[in-house]
């Protein structure tokens, strides 16, 4: 009996570690997987800032390229 007693102590606390360090390793890669969403959301933002100042830009240019031909 006093055998056992320890035994079960031992893995109780084997079992409650194991838990808390699974626990942490999934909230470190949940909190990575909201780092790349949040960088991807940024770049698909930037791509559009991007490709709205080329379309303004060619505007630009062909509102100077009609001036120099008249």
């Amino acid at each position: 009996m006093r055998k056992i007693i320890p035994l079960f102590i031992a893995i109780f606390l084997l079992l409650s570690f194991s838990a808390c360090s699974t626990k942490s390793e999934n909230e470190i890669v949940d909190s990575g997987n909201k780092d790349v969403s949040e960088l991807l959301k940024t770049l698909i933002q930037k791509e559009k800032e991007i490709n709205e100042l080329n379309r303004q830009l060619e505007e630009c240019k062909k509102a100077k390229a009609k001036k120099c031909e008249k």
